[in-house]
């Protein structure tokens, strides 16, 4: 299914499931939080492959995630500080310009269903991440809730994990919870062995505007 969704070019990755707030204050965004507001409450975050999130245009993925407004903070200048939550994945068909933000026509994706030889991996994947986030400070809280959902878990693991953007946009792509669930799996082997040796190197607010929130 296409449908048509305003764009919002960022140096971070959503995954479903998970929050970002956001702080508004370039012109053309708030003119686009303005029209989310009077419509769905929704628009389409996408990664930054190269430039700047101000000012011209920057390069970025195809594939994003939409994000659903759920709370807003408005300020007299115009700007405003919104929360919002990553609903499902998108591909890009094509943009749409001419107006005050940039838009395009995108098809949702859907992701492959669970197969049910995930539990085993989706254990191994709790069991690693559960360590990983106490070495960087999760409070508890987070600890006691992990999601008993192998998706569900495999977004929150691909969110947590200190890597770089392209690594965290390849995480993003996998259309199958299974491959997920495996690439996330080496990533925390690999991460976990380098915080053996180096120390913690990370923290649970990775860069963006505002940070992203493992809640």
């Amino acid at each position: 299914m296409s449908m048509m969704l305003p764009l919002f070019p960022l140096r971070v990755v959503l995954f479903p499931g998970r929050p970002l707030p956001l702080h508004i204050f370039e012109p053309r965004y708030q003119r686009m939080l303005t029209d989310c507001l009077e419509s769905d409450r929704r628009f389409g975050v996408v990664a930054i492959r190269s430039g700047h999130e101000v000012g011209e245009c920057p390069e970025f993925f195809s594939v994003g995630t939409v994000a659903e407004i759920e709370d807003v903070r408005r300020f007299d200048d115009g700007r405003a500080d919104i929360t919002t939550r990553g609903v499902r994945r998108f591909r890009i068909l094509e943009t749409v310009g001419g107006g005050a933000y940039l838009r395009a026509r995108v098809e949702t994706l859907a992701e492959e269903p669970v197969n049910g030889a995930v539990r085993q991996p989706a254990s191994l994947l709790r069991e690693l991440l559960n360590p990983y986030l106490i070495d960087l400070g999760a409070p508890e809280e987070l600890l006691t809730r992990l999601p008993e959902h192998a998706e569900e878990l495999a977004w929150l693991a691909a969110s947590a994990v200190q890597v770089d953007l392209p690594e965290q946009q390849r995480l993003l792509e996998l259309d199958s919870v299974d491959d997920r669930i495996a690439a996330t799996v080496r990533i925390l082997r690999r991460e976990t062995g380098i915080m053996r040796h180096l120390g913690t190197v990370g923290s649970l607010n990775p860069a963006g505007p505002g940070g992203a929130e493992l809640n």
